[in-house]
């Protein structure tokens, strides 16, 4: 008998012993379409996980983040026992069939350069999120009670079905705005609603180390924020975002919107802010907007902080505010001569949150000169008067009834402090220069402050800290208007980013200034029903205190390789398994991290490129 002869009875004995034994194998119904196996649990199994097994030519359809259906079937009375549903959240691995990875068999030809491939599978771990039950008739996930059983079978689940169980399904009506596509997973789009009271007024960090890919981040939500109706500031403190009115002219940003099928394009309405008297970081802007500051916008608490005085001068402040307020109500300045409204007003003021009406720097400075000069027993103000020329006998008189204290070394002192203040040129002079607020809560509308010719971070803080102020006042305004009557114009939606926010609310400057802190507390929280949200972009995120962090419910994490920033946000946020942790310290630049309210978990995400112009990318 030929060896073919051999081969060919030996095939008919196979096949009889099969057709004896129930015939040729069939994948049971409840496995077929699968593409994985979960396995036994080893000695490093932990609650809420299971091992999976992948054939070989699975492997490259299950990323990491994938998201899967386990089939916990029941061997014995081959039922399905439930559905769970998971992500994978480590591997897949390659191991090698039948053998260790580490076997000599594998390794000997490795080093003596020959190719020596044996067939091999993959080895995962998958997350349980959940188990699958119908409520009202619809699928839902809730918390599983069980784990699945072993070599229970793992489908992949569609497109439709990814969005439903992350939460990223968005309806219209709430202005879904692209963050970019789930890691993973193709063509899932990470949707943020643009319109949704529950979301982004919910404040936001964008956190990351230089590079990482924030500013593309935070000038595509800008951008899109704005396409959708919302109303958009941003605080920019390297004048990066300043030429956003322009379409990307970077030829990677352009290549890489073409392969996503994105075009590239400039706020449509946009306004560039600028300090009068600093240069605008992108002159070309069509909109240039130069202002000042109303000096009577900042509470004495807070001025008190930015002057940064001893004790001492704290009280020489505090003795001149009072006696200024005096002078201007004896003058008829404010509250105006008849007026019962400025009268009742006066008396309603809240001098934690707002300065006086009307008040200016000069005032103050003058009432100052007048107590330099009582304290040296002058009749006439050492120099002229900025705003009481001709009112010196108001101001003396007021301050004689004041009985103040304190030789004139404190009083000179506060006086340097003050002139320098005036010096800086931050304070309008008259009405027609102060900063307009009102517009740049018109819909649609970009409006960039432009700070980068703000050399000291005391100037920067004294805009950032007064404008906030103005915007939610402004935002109060529109929202009782709106509670009073259904015929007021709906609420616009307001979104603000502060860049270098830990220049802004670092540690050491919450201490300086409480005051400054507090204020814009009440404004985080009290935003968050009145559709104004904020934004907190930093770089370094180590130096943000847990009060800040505690303000925040979205996050958007690029690269971050400070490990005790990473254990910080460990305790914040929930739902990133360890894997996930881990991979922050080497995320490529443009991918990024998303947590947000309307998500059931947070997600990685590669991150569209930005379509407009940046003057500085990271």
């Amino acid at each position: 008998m030929t060896a073919n002869d051999k081969a060919a009875a030996a095939t008919v004995r196979l096949a009889a012993t099969a057709n004896e034994n129930g015939g040729i194998y069939e994948e049971p119904e409840a496995y077929r379409g699968s593409c994985a196996r979960t396995t036994f649990d080893r000695p490093s199994a932990k609650d809420g996980s299971v091992g999976i097994l992948i054939p070989e030519d699975e492997i490259a359809g299950l990323p990491r983040q994938s998201l899967v259906k386990v089939r916990s079937y029941d061997r014995r009375s081959k039922t399905v026992d439930g559905d769970y549903v998971g992500m994978v959240v480590a591997g897949p691995f390659a191991e090698p069939d039948a053998m260790d990875a580490d076997a000599p068999t594998l390794k000997l030809p490795a080093v003596h350069r020959a190719v020596l491939t044996p067939k091999f599978h993959g080895v995962g771990s998958v997350e349980i999120l959940g188990m699958e039950t119908e409520v009202g008739g619809k699928t839902v996930v809730v918390p599983a009670q069980r784990r699945p059983a072993p070599n229970s079978p793992v489908f992949l689940l569609g497109k439709d079905r990814i969005q439903q169980v992350l939460g990223l399904v968005v309806e219209r009506e709430n202005k879904p705005i692209r963050l970019g596509l789930m890691n993973g997973t193709a063509d899932i789009e990470v949707l943020v609603p643009a319109a949704q009271k529950s979301v982004l007024p919910r404040h936001v960090g964008v956190l990351g180390t230089t590079g990482g890919g924030k500013s593309t981040t935070v000038s595509g939500m800008v951008l899109r924020l704005a396409k959708e109706g919302n109303a958009v500031v941003v605080f920019d403190t390297e004048g990066e975002y300043a030429a956003m009115c322009e379409p990307t002219e970077d030829a990677v940003m352009r290549r890489l919107l073409a392969d996503r099928g994105l075009s590239t394009e400039g706020a449509g309405d946009s306004a560039l802010y600028v300090l009068d008297g600093c240069d605008p970081a992108y002159d070309d802007h069509p909109n240039k907007e130069f202002y000042k500051l109303d000096f009577a916008d900042i509470s004495i608490g807070v001025l008190t902080e930015l002057l940064d005085i001893p004790e001492a001068q704290q009280s020489r402040l505090s003795d001149a505010y009072d006696i200024c307020k005096t002078v201007m109500d004896r003058l008829e300045i404010y509250p105006a001569k008849g007026s019962r409204e400025e009268q009742q007003e006066a008396l309603e003021i809240d001098e934690l949150e707002t300065g006086w009406p009307r008040m200016t720097l000069e005032m103050l400075i003058d009432v100052v000169s007048g107590a330099i000069s009582h304290t040296q027993k002058l009749t006439e103000f050492g120099i002229a008067p900025q705003a009481f020329g001709g009112n010196e006998d108001v101001v003396f008189k007021a301050i004689k009834e004041k009985n103040i204290e304190g030789n004139k070394y404190s009083w000179l002192g506060l006086n340097k402090k003050l002139w320098k203040l005036k010096r800086a040129k931050l304070f309008a002079a008259n009405p027609r220069s102060k900063i307009n607020v009102q517009e740049m809560l018109t819909p649609g509308r970009v409006s960039i402050v432009d700070l980068h010719d703000m050399d000291a971070p005391y100037l920067r803080n004294i805009v950032i800290a007064q404008i906030l102020r103005r915007l939610q006042s402004c935002q109060e305004t529109k929202y009782a208007a709106r509670q009073s009557g259904p015929e007021a114009p709906p609420v616009t939606p307001v979104n603000i980013f502060i860049e270098e926010a830990h220049e802004f609310l670092s540690e050491r400057r919450i201490r300086q200034m409480p005051n400054l802190f507090e204020q814009v507390v009440r404004i985080a929280r009290r935003g968050r029903k009145r559709h104004l949200g904020l934004v907190f972009i930093t770089q370094l995120p180590g130096h943000l205190p847990d009060e800040v962090l505690g303000l925040i419910n979205n996050w958007i994490l690029h690269k971050i390789g400070d490990a005790n920033v990473v254990q910080r946000l460990k305790k914040i946020l929930s739902g990133v398994d360890d894997g996930t942790w881990s991979s922050l310290t080497n995320l490529p630049s443009g991918h990024a991290l998303a947590s947000f309210t309307h998500m059931t978990r947070p997600v990685t995400v590669s991150v569209d490129p930005t379509p407009c112009k940046l003057l500085m990318v990271d």
